[in-house]
């Protein structure tokens, strides 16, 4: 398979981000969720995204209280991790550029809630949602896409070295 010269993902995630997401999703029955914090960038004609960090608030997920087709996050608490994120990096490019959660054993797809979510808290074009199913050891970004049936679909992406 050759790729053109001027090829761009829709997406680009580091790989030590995708490592975390993962081993947070591993070590949890429920399902649960996080932040993707990165750029959004243009080469040529083209807009991408590069997840550089995530953000996961363990006491904000009452995944005892839920089921595993319901996660409830305090945004309030997400939003001052965000900033104090910033902060930290010195970096005011950053931006939320999504979000992830788990499916454990189900698949990696967007449930009516997680379109919901997606729809009314990631609304922006270049937004994502990454769904992680620890146990099929599967992952998938997706956006929305009013134009087809389910309302959404799956973007491709590439791992790209933290070099750390």
């Amino acid at each position: 398979m050759s790729i053109e010269e001027d090829f761009v993902f829709p997406v680009y995630i580091q790989d030590n981000v995708l490592t975390q997401i993962k081993e947070l999703s591993n070590n949890s029955e429920k399902e649960i969720f996080g932040y993707l914090v990165g750029k959004l960038l243009r080469w040529k004609e083209v807009i991408y995204i590069i997840i550089e960090e995530q953000i996961f608030i363990k006491d904000a997920v009452h995944s005892n209280k839920f089921s595993t087709s319901q996660i409830e996050g305090k945004a309030g608490e997400y939003d001052k991790a965000f900033k104090e994120l910033k902060i930290k990096k010195k970096n005011d490019d950053l931006r939320i550029v999504g979000w992830w959660h788990s499916h454990p054993n189900f698949g990696c797809f967007l449930s009516a809630t997680d379109l919901h979510t997606q729809k009314y808290f990631f609304p922006e074009y270049y937004q994502v949602a990454l769904v992680v199913d620890p146990i099929r050891d599967e992952f998938k970004f997706f956006v929305l896409d009013e134009s087809s049936e389910k309302k959404y679909k799956a973007v491709s992406n590439a791992i790209i070295s933290s070099n750390k």
